[in-house]
């Protein structure tokens, strides 16, 4: 229903408008703790080696200014890390969208038009003109903070967005890191391989030679034989691994596989030291250092406040609108005579067959899937440091005994290559000793290997506040998919 309304009325409508705007029907949700206990410290935590304070960009702990490169390139130029800053200015304009109905809607209206009548008794013709300009204006009045929890549930889905976009950014330094290391490690295998494939042909070597002498027999070179080849038959896996690795990156980089070898960004064959253990925040502070529970809960509040806004929706609005400008059957005199009008409506829903009900039971259920949600993320949180807490103290003492099996296994190989020698053993305990140092050879760059990823997933699950300092790319900034050229060190061949 549109009526007129008397100026004085409309400045007491205004007026009370201003007083109960603000005013919403549902006290929004206060507290940010996930609904589960929080643990004073993390119990894998002992007996770790003693901590150090990690830098800022946990990447550079370990000392490979490759590495540090490729990651820097990552944040510039990969495609996940790109959408998520598009999702990001999404988001940011709904909000600018949902705010602006905070304010008056005000359009410029202007029209010009022309009209025939005929007379059938007369035959006469009369045309009639009309010409007009104005200003319209209409606002709704945020009766009960509808509008304002909206436009509040936007601007957290936009935090949200950032937090996301953190998130992504904190992923994909560890997948770069992870697979960086994942080709440092087969490149080593593929160099140790090298290296054992010569030993082994060396020993079948001297095999066949005492039996040409009649020292030793055929079975000894067969046995020798088939040792040489199990280990060549290790070649085309690694280099599998290698390569895919590779390629791996070079799509983390936001680059064609074919381009990485002229990016200046392939890792040295060999494994970096492990750094010194990070010291630990408190499990409470996961709630600010990692985006993705600081973006659960920006969502939470997002869903309290489209909550409380479909509460609002069922009580009464009040919607008013104002024109004014210019009438007249003449363009000349256009600007002569003056009309304008206000106008207001008030809604009250009366029956929509429970549509608006529903719709605050949606918003409450999702309200309270997001706090599960939030709580179970936490969990997660909680549970990925203890893992990797787990992991990091099980490897090191793994890699100390390999370590010590391989010292043991070189002593063994020695020992047993005299006693052939003396003939007071047969050649297979010497080919058993030569398999068992070659394999736990290989078993210790595996374990380094996973000393260094597991390394990296502890900085992932701790978060960090250097993904905060990220820019996100302006709409006319391109990805820069530009890297030096320089040549990479070619790897040695292990069939040469």
């Amino acid at each position: 229903m549109i009526v007129e309304i008397p100026r004085r009325r409309l400045a007491l409508l205004l007026a009370t408008g201003v007083i109960v705007t603000g005013c919403s029907p549902r006290a929004l949700r206060e507290d940010t703790d996930p609904g589960v206990p929080i643990p004073e410290a993390f119990a894998a935590a002992e007996g770790l080696p003693a901590e150090v304070t990690a830098p800022d960009d946990w990447w550079t702990a370990f000392g490979d200014p490759g590495l540090d490169r490729a990651v820097v390139e990552a944040f510039e130029a990969n495609r996940g890390l790109q959408q998520a800053w598009a999702r990001l200015a999404q988001a940011e304009a709904q909000s600018t969208v949902a705010g602006s109905f905070l304010y008056p809607e005000v359009n410029i209206d202007s029209s010009a038009g022309r009209s025939k009548s005929l007379f059938a008794f007369t035959g006469q013709s009369f045309y009639n003109n009309r010409y007009a300009v104005g200003l319209g204006l209409s606002w709704e009045l945020d009766l009960w903070r509808k509008i304002a929890n909206r436009a509040e549930a936007a601007t957290l889905g936009a935090v949200a967005g950032r937090n996301d976009a953190e998130n992504t950014a904190l992923l994909l330094s560890g997948s770069v890191a992870e697979t960086w290391f994942s080709i440092q490690a087969q490149a080593a295998l593929l160099e140790l391989l090298t290296e054992q494939t010569e030993s082994s042909r060396k020993f079948l070597e001297l095999v066949e030679l005492r039996y040409a002498r009649g020292v030793g027999t055929a079975l000894q070179v067969l046995q020798q034989r088939l040792q040489f080849e199990s280990v060549e038959a290790e070649i085309p896996d690694v280099r599998t691994r290698y390569e895919t690795a590779r390629n791996a990156l070079a799509v983390l980089l936001g680059i064609p596989p074919e381009s990485l070898a002229s990016s200046g960004l392939a890792p040295d064959a060999g494994l970096p030291d492990l750094p010194p253990t990070p010291g630990l925040p408190s499990p409470r502070e996961l709630l600010e250092r990692r985006p993705d529970l600081r973006a659960a809960l920006a969502r939470i509040g997002a869903a309290d406040r489209e909550a409380a806004a479909a509460v609002a929706d069922m009580l009464p609005s009040i919607r008013l609108s104002l024109t004014g400008g210019y009438q007249s059957i003449k363009a000349d005199t256009l600007f002569d005579d003056t009309v304008w009008s206000i106008a207001g409506n008030l809604v009250q829903p009366f029956f929509d067959a429970g549509r608006r009900g529903a719709e605050v039971d949606r918003r409450d259920a999702i309200l309270r899937e997001r706090l599960e949600a939030f709580s179970e993320r936490y969990l997660v949180a909680l549970r990925e440091v203890e893992d990797a807490l787990i992991r990091e103290r099980n490897q090191l003492d793994l890699l100390q005994r390999v370590e010590r099996q391989l010292e043991t296994a070189r002593a063994t190989l020695t020992e047993s290559e005299l006693l052939f020698v003396n003939g007071q053993i047969e050649y297979l305990d010497v080919i058993t000793a030569l398999q068992s140092l070659q394999r736990l050879q290989r078993q210790e760059v595996s374990v380094r290997l996973g000393l260094l990823s597991n390394r990296a997933a502890l900085h992932l699950a701790l978060g960090g506040d250097w993904t905060r300092d990220l820019v996100a790319p302006r709409d006319d900034d391109a990805p820069d998919t530009s890297l030096a050229a320089t040549d990479d060190q070619p790897l040695p061949d292990p069939d040469a």
